[in-house]
Parts: structure tokens; C-alpha cells; sequence
């Protein structure tokens, strides 16, 4: 399904909803007065006949439901049946309705997001997968749904150069204009083009692995199950919970970006004369790691008290007074300090990957041990990156996407956060229940009956179960708890940094990223190529001119 919308007054406001099953197309278009409710129930209700006597549930799939489609549409289920959206860190993830009205109880319709799947645009998408009928052009500037006549403006139009839109004018000449036309075969095309994708990248899924892409709300969640199906040793990886995952969690950071000098001019900064400037960028840096490099197993023990243990002999986490010199030009060991992550000089107790602490010492940081998790080593990952590797160094299309995407989707699967979450939609009236004894994290206000909460794990049973009493609501919450094991995640970022670590104290490195360089010098040939985890020369050779190298990497 796809909705279009106008903006008025800085508002969204939709007027036009299209699904597409493969051989039959919904269509719901505004009146004059733009009514949401004679909108989206003229969708439903059409929806509904796509069901037959013996289907039960129909998987609805909205490019971007979670960020735009689903927020429209929550409101407008209520009066079908139970409705039960999925929250998680405060992004609508899906949206399930038991349907309770004449001819369809027992039914059930679920609402997905398939950019959490396939997190590229339609049109980029179209491209991979090879999909001729392609996204078409459409003025989205333009407010009045119900316009005929000329073409609109080039201002009109998002998207679309100006060559592409004299090729428009050549075909629209003599011929008139209809909004209402132009929009459903627009929005038509958009449900077209994602249906294709969908049965083409769940047939490439199913057929190499034997599993659906229908039951995996995300990319990391596909990529797991994946793993878990196909490549993952048996009994090797266990969930971290409680006080194991809230003090390794404290580690878990991903890269830094670091400006040292941000131009390639030469020393006299008023002058025009500017150093040759190179740009490397590590192919498939998280991937190369995860292949490459042992992860933290199963936990070995607590160690309460660390010191008789050499930091050189102990693979895990351990907590420790950092001393960095006050005088290194360029810190290289982060620090979370007041929801941000710095790299200071000085002192601080942080808990690192013993890797980490191990390559650092040897620039001059200097470490008291004071507590440590100790875990068993081994490779884990190597036989998933190197298959998706090879997929993506020799394949196009659709395939080379699809490995692209499972390579850098797996990890982040192991650091999501280990909260309990529970989604809650009450009556309005109740809202201060819940203020009033609850952490709130987020809130989504469904219209003016009902609200979505996203509440945090400090669960009151008690204050619940009188709190479900006094909301009566057409809507039944939701539990999760989280899989998840943050040692393999906090490793695989750490080792990432220790990677980065020799261009970042390179006296000619201008810049570094996660994992990327800008550099006055060219990098031995030996660390070029297109091998997992070697480096791809950007500027192919390097330039000679003025460069603001912020801006070029942003």
C-alpha cells in the first residue's frame, strides 16, 4: 500500500490510498473536503474484500510505515477490531488488528514496514532488483488535488532534472493535465513497483535459505534468522541479561568522527597552493571484523577483584581507572560522559573490551584493573560474511543488494537494548495514571479518545492490573522482551576502532570516520584492493585542489 498527501498549513494531509495484491488494485480517493474518516474507511473497507472464505490473515506492506503511512492509519482501525501497534525505541514497527465486525471475525490484517526490511529508497530499490516499470515523476509541490489543465511548473516537481522534465513537457504538449489521473497511476505504480520487489527478494531469501521474509519485522531480525537457521554453531551464543548487560552496554560504542585539519591547504593558509588529498574508505569494516576476529562466547567468571590478573592473559570486559597523558595530541579511547561520547586526556573509570585496552596501552594509556567479565573466544561469524561477500563481489542486481544489506545488518541484531518493553494505548482520560506512576517514553496521540504509550521496564503489576480496569479500550497492549547478547555487538565496534587506530595517529591523516580516511599521503598499494577489509580509493588516486574535507565526507 502506498498514501500520498498535500501539505497545508505545514500539515500532512492524505488524499489518496493504493494497495496492490498481484492482480487487483484499492483505490480511495478524497472528496472536496478532504474527510480522513470517508478516506481511509473507503480503504479498509475495500481491503477487506481482498480476503477469501479461507484466508485468515493478510500482511499489508507500506514503504515507510513506521516514519509516515502507519501514523495516518492507526486512528482509523479502531473501529474493526483490536488493534495492536508494535513500538520499539519509539518507531512504529507494525500494526496488527483482530478484526471483530460481520463476515470477518477470525480475521486478522497486519500492517509491516518494509524499509525496516529493505532500507533503501523505492526508486534505488527498483534499480537493484531491476524492475523495468520503475518509479515515475510526480509535482508533489502542488496542493490542489482536484487541478486539470497545462503541465505544472518545474517548481512543482521533487526529484526529477530539468532534462527529465522537458521530456514531460514533449509529451503533455496539447494534452491536459489531470491531478486526480496522474496521482493513482503515481501511487499505483509505487504499490506496483514494492510488490514486485517483495515477491522477488522473498523468492531470492526463501530459495537460498529456506526462510520467509514475512515473520522478521527488520533486516537485522532476516539476517539473524538467517544465521541462526544456517550458520550460527550450535550452543554457542547465549543472552546476556540483568547486570551483565547494563555494565558491558556501558562499552558499546560505535565510531568517532574526527576533524585534525579541515583543509588540504599548504601551511600558509592564505595562500592558494593546495597538498594532493586522498580519500580510503574500509570495505565492509563491521563484516571484515566479524569474519576476522575472535567474539566474546560463553562467561567464564565474575571477577569481583582483578588484582593478580594481568591485563595481557584476561579476553572479556573489565571495568578500570583510565590514566591517558595529558599531552596525546590525538586520544583514541571513548568515554560516555553526559549522553555523549567523547576521547579525553586525563582520568576516568570506564568499563572496554580487553582488546581494546590491550592496543591502546601500547600509545601510552595506562590502566587500573578493578572488576572484569571473563568470556571464551571464538569465531563466529567467518562462513556468514564470507558467503554474503563472495554473493556481493560476484553478483549484480538484486543479489549484490541483498548481500550488501545482510553483511552490515547482522551485528546490530546482538546490541539492541534489553528493556522489557510494553506498548500501551489508554483512554486520554487516564493518561495521568500512567504520568503519575510510570516512565514514559514515548508518547503517540491516536486521536482524541486514545493515545499510544511506549513505557519502560519499571513494570508495576499491581498499578497495572487497576489501571486495565479503568481503561476500557478497544485496544489490547503489547510485551517484548528483547534477544540480544551486547558483548558480541561492543566487541565488534571495538575491534572497528582498534582497525582505525594507526591512520587516526598518522601525522598526515586529516580526517577519520568509522571507516574512512582523508590523508596527504597515498596508502601502500598492498592495503588497496576490493577484498573485505581493504581499502577503496575514493578520489581514485587522489586531487589536487581546494577540498573542505567535512563537507566532501558529509
Amino acid at each position: 500500500m502506498d498514501i500520498e498527501t498535500i501539505t497545508k498549513q505545514s500539515k500532512f494531509i492524505p488524499y489518496l490510498i493504493c494497495a496492490y495484491n498481484g492482480i487487483d488494485y484499492i483505490t480511495s480517493y478524497a472528496n472536496e473536503s478532504l474527510n480522513q474518516k470517508t478516506l481511509f474507511n473507503s480503504f479498509i473497507n475495500q481491503l477487506l474484500n481482498f480476503f477469501n472464505k479461507d484466508s485468515k490473515v493478510i500482511i499489508v506492506y507500506a514503504h515507510n510505515l513506521s516514519g509516515f503511512d502507519g501514523i495516518f492509519l492507526l486512528k482509523h482501525l479502531l473501529k474493526y477490531g483490536k488493534v495492536k501497534p508494535l513500538l520499539f525505541n519509539g518507531k512504529l514497527m507494525s500494526i496488527k488488528i483482530n478484526l471483530n465486525i460481520d463476515g470477518y471475525k477470525n480475521k486478522t490484517i497486519i500492517f509491516k514496514d518494509s524499509y525496516l526490511l529493505l532500507p533503501q529508497s523505492l526508486r534505488n530499490l527498483c534499480v537493484a532488483f531491476n524492475i523495468n516499470i520503475g518509479k515515475g515523476y510526480f509535482p508533489f509541490l502542488l496542493t490542489n488535488i482536484f487541478y486539470k489543465g497545462i503541465l505544472p511548473n518545474f517548481e512543482n516537481w521533487t526529484g526529477i532534472s530539468l532534462s527529465e522534465f522537458e521530456l514531460l513537457v514533449k509529451e503533455y504538449t496539447n494534452i491536459t493535465w489531470n491531478f486526480k489521473e496522474e496521482a493513482i497511476k503515481y501511487c499505483k505504480l509505487d504499490c506496483k513497483c514494492l510488490y514486485e520487489i517483495l515477491v522477488q527478494f522473498n523468492e531470492l531469501i526463501f530459495n537460498h535459505f529456506k526462510v520467509n521474509i514475512d515473520i522478521p519485522l527488520t533486516l537485522p531480525a532476516l539476517a539473524m534468522k538467517i544465521y541462526k537457521s544456517q550458520f550460527m554453531p550450535k550452543d554457542k551464543i547465549y543472552q546476556l541479561l540483568g547486570n551483565i548487560d547494563k555494565d558491558i552496554r556501558e562499552s558499546y560504542t560505535g565510531g568517532s568522527v574526527d576533524v585534525y585539519i579541515p583543509h588540504n591547504r599548504t601551511e600558509n593558509f592564505f595562500t592558494n597552493i593546495f597538498r594532493k588529498l586522498y580519500c580510503y574508505d574500509v570495505n565492509s569494516l563491521y563484516p571484515f571484523i566479524m569474519a576476522k576476529t575472535p567474539m566474546p562466547l560463553n562467561l567464564i567468571k565474575f571477577h569481583k577483584n582483578m588484582d593478580n590478573i594481568k591485563l595481557e592473559n584476561f579476553f572479556g570486559y573489565i571495568k578500570v581507572e583510565v590514566f591517558c597523558p595529558s599531552n596525546m595530541l590525538k586520544p583514541v579511547l571513548p568515554f560516555k560522559f553526559e549522553g555523549k561520547t567523547i576521547y579525553p586526556t586525563g582520568n576516568w573509570i570506564g568499563i572496554y573490551f580487553s582488546e581494546e585496552l590491550k592496543a591502546v596501552k601500547l600509545l601510552g594509556y595506562q590502566f587500573k584493573l578493578i572488576k572484569g567479565y571473563e568470556f571464551s573466544k571464538s569465531n563466529i561469524f567467518d562462513k556468514y560474511v564470507d558467503h554474503f561477500f563472495n554473493i556481493k563481489l560476484n553478483s549484480n542486481g538484486a543479489q549484490k543488494a541483498i548481500a550488501k544489506l545482510h553483511l552490515n545488518g547482522l551485528y546490530g541484531y546482538f546490541g539492541r537494548k534489553q528493556d522489557l518493553i510494553e506498548t500501551v494505548n489508554v483512554n486520554n482520560n487516564s493518561l495521568h495514571n500512567y504520568l503519575s506512576t510510570r516512565i514514559v517514553k514515548d508518547l503517540l496521540k491516536i486521536n482524541n479518545d486514545y493515545s499510544t504509550l511506549l513505557l519502560s521496564d519499571n513494570i508495576n503489576h499491581k498499578v497495572l492490573r487497576n489501571l486495565n480496569m479503568i481503561c476500557e479500550s478497544n485496544i489490547k497492549s503489547t510485551n517484548k522482551i528483547v534477544m540480544s547478547n551486547v558483548a558480541i555487538a561492543a566487541a565488534v565496534t571495538a575491534y572497528a576502532r582498534i582497525h582505525m587506530i594507526p591512520f587516526k595517529i598518522d601525522p598526515n591523516t586529516l580526517y577519520t570516520d568509522t571507516d574512512s580516511i582523508f590523508t596527504l599521503v597515498k596508502l601502500d598499494p598492498s592495503l588497496i584492493g576490493d577484498e573485505i577489509g581493504q581499502m577503496k580509493d575514493e578520489l581514485k588516486g587522489g586531487i589536487i585542489e581546494e577540498k573542505d574535507v567535512v563537507c566532501n565526507q558529509g
